[in-house]
């Protein structure tokens, strides 16, 4: 088990105090985590955790179960003391000044309650009171936004999962928060019920509030994100915006395959053969040329993260489109399935992808739909992670 660092290091039996850190507030980021640990007993749950959430983003803080993802919110939430570190929401410590923290942050757990036989209005106003906010336009303001005016006099417990859930977000909104901490917000609800919480959270972005949620379905987070962190085991794995991450994991994969960009022996261009060669004789006789293979620097196996798939659709014989392909630099399978369409394995950049559209139409290939496949959060998460549970 990882120790806490040596100015924090106590007794089992002991309770771990955190030492306070005396700074002005400042909002340069939404949220800050800076060398956040946390244990249960003796088993340290969050380990050396630092990351920032920059003001307007959506933020997916993503990892299996058990990972300490809800841990790491009740920290932002103020509803745990981080034993040791600093986390900061709009410069406020939420250790020094809790209640500046409260102020400033909306947060909805995964499982949260509600009161079943009041109606949604009710419901709102019950908790305007508690945050001691004028009932008069805010309510309103509220169920409009969330969608929910047509519901308001509806009791609770006749509602949809989906609709507590947008009931939640409303109830987190009353007293205008400039960031969201969203733990799960999407949980066992239906496709559709999913759709519309993404819609709703887009659109609160786009009034300025910023949004923190965390998953463990990457599928929730694909569409809405920004950044992301990914937490294993309780450590931080990575963080960042997910186009930075994405050009670090294919510099990765470069030096992991020799070169960027990944594998390619050969351009799939055809250009003319050099006189004389086996290959201009079989030009000549109306025979194709033989394609060179993919190759790797020895003993060095492709990632199979690096592997991708490409949906092309072609109007001419796919058959013949998928001939010109095989053992084409950086392809590792074509499947020909009906309609028209070429299902390609390919390791490569969007280069690759790029010459093997001019490949095809240069040798008569008619394509007339180019589909690479969008998975990059998955991409992300199995590349980096090693698949363990606490």
């Amino acid at each position: 088990m990882n120790e806490l660092p040596a100015s924090v290091k106590l007794a089992a039996s002991q309770p771990i105090i955190r030492e306070p850190v005396i700074a002005a507030p400042s909002s340069e980021f939404a949220i800050r985590v800076r060398h956040l640990w946390h244990r249960f007993g003796n088993f340290d749950v969050l380990r050396d955790v630092t990351f920032d959430v920059g003001h307007g983003e959506i933020f997916g803080f993503i990892g299996p179960n058990g990972a300490g993802k809800t841990t790491t919110i009740r920290v932002i939430a103020t509803l745990l003391e981080p034993m040791a570190g600093r986390v900061e929401v709009d410069g406020f410590d939420v250790s020094i000044d809790p209640e500046e923290v409260r102020h400033r942050i909306g947060y909805m757990p995964d499982h949260a309650g509600v009161y079943d036989r009041v109606t949604v209005r009710e419901y709102l106003e019950f908790f305007a009171d508690a945050y001691r906010i004028p009932h008069l336009g805010v309510v309103e303001a509220v169920l409009e936004l969330t969608d929910l005016a047509k519901l308001q006099d509806k009791l609770v417990v006749t509602m949809s999962k989906g609709m507590k859930q947008r009931l939640q977000l409303a109830r987190v909104l009353l007293h205008d928060p400039k960031v969201l901490v969203l733990d799960e917000p999407a949980s066992d609800l239906d496709p559709r019920a999913r759709i519309e919480i993404r819609d709703l959270l887009l659109e609160l972005r786009s009034l300025g509030k910023t949004i923190f949620l965390s998953s463990h379905i990457l599928t929730e987070l694909a569409d809405v994100c920004t950044s992301v962190a990914i937490l294993e085991r309780g450590s931080l794995i990575v963080a960042g915006p997910i186009a930075e991450i994405t050009d670090r994991l294919e510099q990765r994969r470069a030096a992991m395959t020799g070169g960027a960009p990944p594998p390619m022996t050969v351009s799939l261009e055809r250009s003319a053969s050099p006189p004389g060669s086996v290959a201009q004789k079989q030009e000549a006789q109306g025979e194709p040329a033989q394609q060179q293979l993919v190759t790797t620097p020895a003993g060095i196996p492709v990632p199979a993260t690096a592997r991708r798939r490409l949906k092309l659709r072609v109007l001419t014989d796919p058959n013949h489109a998928a001939k010109l392909l095989e053992n084409g630099p950086g392809i590792q399978e074509v499947a020909v399935i009906p309609g028209g369409v070429l299902m390609i394995g390919y390791v490569g950049s969007e280069t690759l992808v790029a010459q093997i559209v001019h490949h095809l139409v240069i040798n008569g290939v008619a394509v007339v739909g180019v589909e690479p496949e969008r998975n990059e959060l998955e991409r992300i998460f199995l590349e980096v992670t090693k698949g363990e549970l606490q």
